[in-house]
């Protein structure tokens, strides 16, 4: 089961923009809780410096985990923040609302009891007049005064058929849930789903524009077979009243189209989504790719540092590596210590306890904290040659995962290789290793192969095109998708078998075997 080591009952996922009062007050809406078993992510499309100071400030007050996700201010882009946040998040449940309003002590709770598979969450809000949203306080959300019907009158909320959601009891609201006839839409204010299908249908439509982008998001949940589930008299927020000022009738003309195509379409996937709006450079045809490059390991320093060397040499500089590392002894830490004090990339050491053999573990934490959206897999008696980073950043397509291949080596020619020998590239020289060693025929054909002879030989070639944990990547959306690596396989196979389920679910290998080149020690 794919999931950081933390894992938590719920991810709040709460969108924001140079709203510091609102957003605090939201905050502290979510401290007092009754399900406690979440965290909250604050998805900021651009606010300025405030907005940090205050997440920072209320981190040290809160018990609630709160991490700030944030994206430079070039205007309206609330879609591609709120797919950064989806990447981000560390549950399998995503619950949806925005930075200015304040959930009711039972609202996580609600959402909880209420979730249930095929389904997505549709909840409402109760809108507050400025005069009022003004008025409630700290001590007043602690305390939960406001939303005590007869509280909220007094500062100005009008009278309304729709206040009853404050004096509902269990079974009230959820025969009002049944009876309501309003739509099941996706809600951006207070909706929730499993973090699969939201992955599912790549995340919320970057091309959308302000208003509409939640409900245009449920209509492709909804074709894609997952239902709303009426909840609006259950998951109670009230609404602080606010400027709207990104509403445009251009955008929501722009917004009307998109929806109906999507409608006369039953459009579920949208290529403008969590591929091209989270962390990652967008991966397009053309454009550069940040790599997450994962190399696993387990109590071979030899080996992990002739790797090392070779990611230092490469020619393409745009990654990271994440040293996915299952138990191994204290001399692997330090070795990764010194390498990653003076590398020219970021070097990361994800470490679990050595309880036996459980590498699906620790490389299902490794896709979770990839900072990138392209994902590179190899293990750590694999020496990349100067340009293996580089071939996979040039073929990464959508819809399809690279499948390489190694040139296998001998134990004698395995120990031979130097430091010298990574860095000037003589270790990948056909000649030098027949002078080491025997030498195979594959092994040689993919060392002499550049250019047009590579592709014609990747094309040619009758191996499947089949994910190998030495030398494969795709998409992290992906690999989120079907769930990451199956934690119940034992050595051998596991990887084989996660590419098997990448193509059951439409993501076929596309074979780079000679053109990416590693030495397997």
């Amino acid at each position: 089961m794919l999931q950081k080591q933390n894992h938590m009952k719920a991810s709040v996922i709460m969108s924001t923009y140079n709203s510091e009062e609102w957003l605090e007050k939201v905050i502290w809406g979510f401290s007092v809780q009754t399900e406690t078993d979440f965290e909250i992510i604050v998805a900021d499309d651009g606010s300025n410096p405030g907005t940090k100071a205050l997440l920072d400030s209320l981190k040290d007050l809160i018990q609630i985990t709160l991490v700030h996700v944030w994206q430079e201010d070039i205007g309206f882009r609330k879609s591609e923040i709120l797919n950064k946040a989806i990447v981000a998040s560390n549950s399998d449940y995503l619950i949806f609302t925005d930075g200015d309003c304040i959930p009711r002590k039972d609202f996580v709770e609600a959402h909880l009891l209420n979730r249930e598979s095929g389904h997505f969450l549709s909840g409402g809000y109760s809108m507050l007049p400025m005069k009022t949203s003004k008025l409630i306080g700290k001590d007043d959300i602690i305390s939960q005064d406001c939303f005590d019907l007869k509280w909220l009158m007094a500062r100005g909320l009008k009278k309304s058929f729709k206040n009853i959601k404050f004096t509902a009891d269990v079974s009230t609201a959820a025969w009002l849930n049944t009876v309501t006839p309003t739509k099941r839409t996706w809600n951006g204010h207070n909706a929730s789903g499993w973090k699969k299908d939201i992955m599912a249908i790549n995340g919320f439509n970057c091309e959308m524009q302000y208003g509409g982008q939640d409900r245009e998001f449920g209509e492709r949940l909804n074709n894609f077979g997952i239902k709303g589930k009426q909840i609006r008299y259950s998951a109670i927020c009230i609404h602080l009243d606010h400027d709207r000022k990104y509403a445009n009738e251009e955008g929501k003309r722009r917004n009307r189209l998109v929806r109906n195509s999507n409608k006369r379409n039953r459009i579920t996937v949208v290529e403008k989504g969590i591929d091209s709006s989270s962390s990652a450079t967008e991966i397009v045809s053309g454009k550069k790719v940040r790599i997450s490059v994962v190399v696993s390991t387990y109590n071979a320093e030899e080996w992990l540092e002739k790797v090392l060397i070779g990611y230092s040499a490469q020619t393409y500089k745009d990654f990271e590596i994440i040293i996915a590392d299952d138990g191994s002894r204290p001399e692997t830490k330090a070795l990764i210590a010194r390498y990653a004090a003076n590398y020219p990339v970021p070097l990361r050491h994800l470490w679990h306890d050595d309880l036996g053999y459980r590498r699906q573990e620790i490389l299902n934490v490794a896709i979770i904290e990839a900072a990138f959206e392209y994902i590179l897999m190899t293990d750590g008696d694999c020496i990349p040659r100067k340009d293996f980073v580089e071939v996979h950043a040039r073929h990464a397509e959508k819809g399809k995962f690279l499948s390489g291949g190694y040139c296998k080596l001998s134990m004698k020619t395995s120990k031979e290789i130097t430091k010298e020998d990574i860095e000037t590239q003589r270790c990948f020289d056909v000649n030098w290793l027949k002078k080491v060693d025997k030498l195979g025929f594959s092994q040689t054909a993919k060392l002499s192969s550049d250019g047009v002879l590579a592709t014609i030989l990747d094309l040619a070639t009758p191996t499947t095109p089949s994910f190998n944990n030495c030398n494969s990547s795709g998409f992290k959306s992906d690999m989120i998708m079907v769930n990451g690596y199956d934690e119940r396989m034992k050595y051998g196979g596991s990887d084989r078998e996660i590419g098997e389920r990448l193509e059951n679910a439409g993501i076929n290998g596309k074979q780079i075997r000679h053109k990416a080149i590693c030495l397997h020690l």
